[in-house]
Formats: structure tokens, sequence, C-alpha cells
């Protein structure tokens, strides 16, 4: 298994940050830059999600101590991406939130939900455990032979 680690502090500067983290990575691995855009989207609805929500009562000294911790790795024998979100924001299982109806008009739908369906809706499983007073996220993609170029 092959893996990538980062911590960022709290802060909405830092997405670009992890981006660049996701596609050197995913480069390394030979991964499809559609493949490759989908994790970003995936990991920048869940970054914004944690820090716009989570921590939006901390004050920006606090914002800057949290720290996120974030790993994607790839499993060649699975053929498998594990994408790892640890966060000591307030517990929140965004699996247990309601599914938006999205049969529905923008206008007729409830105003949040739609990043958390989007993020089930492309990977393939998502688990979520609160342990020692941090939320982790654990997203599952498997990976289509074609989602690796080859060189």
């Amino acid at each position: 298994m092959r893996s990538h680690f980062v911590t960022v502090s709290s802060d909405l500067l830092n997405w670009d940050q992890l981006r660049q983290h996701i596609a050197f990575f995913c480069e390394k691995q030979q991964i499809s830059q559609e493949l490759m855009l989908q994790l970003q989207l995936v990991c920048e609805e869940w970054f914004i999600n944690i820090i716009t929500h989570g921590y939006q009562k901390n004050s920006k000294e606090e914002l800057s101590l949290s720290e996120i911790l974030f790993q994607i790795s790839y499993n060649s024998a699975d053929d498998e991406i594990l994408i790892y979100f640890i966060d000591s924001a307030p517990a929140f299982d965004p699996l247990q939130q309601e599914t938006p109806d999205v049969a529905l008009s923008a206008e007729e739908r409830e105003i949040g939900g739609l990043g958390i369906y989007l993020i089930k809706q492309i990977m393939d499983c998502c688990t979520y455990q609160r342990v020692d007073e941090c939320n982790h996220l654990k997203l599952y993609k498997k990976i289509k032979l074609e989602s690796i170029e080859s060189k």
C-alpha cells in the first residue's frame, strides 16, 4: 500500500495545499486525471465542511491551532483508494444525515446536505467513527483499470 500523509491547520486557505497533495499522489500512482478531479472534489467538500461547520464557533486563534489530518492511500492488491480525514471538531457523523431529495427543484429543496450526498455518490464506501474526541471519516473508491494511466 502506498500512502501520503499531510496535516494542515483548519483554515480554508489550506485547501489549495491539500489539493496539490492529492494531485501529487495521483500523479505518482498514475491515477487518471478524471479520477483525480473526483477525489479532489470529494476532499474539497469534506475539508470545507469540517472548517465551516465543525470549527465554525472557534476563534481565529483556535482555528490556527486546530489540525486536520489527511491521508490518501492506494492499495494495488485491492485496486482501492482510501481517503482518511481526522479532525477534532465536535462530533458529526455525515453518514447519519438525511439524504436530500434531489428530485426537487433548488427552490423547493432545503439548504444543505448536497456535499455529503455528492461524496456518497462518488465514493464506493464511507465509514465514520468518533475516537478519542475526534471525527474519523474514511472514504473508499474502487478504481477501474482505465483509471490507471499507462506510460
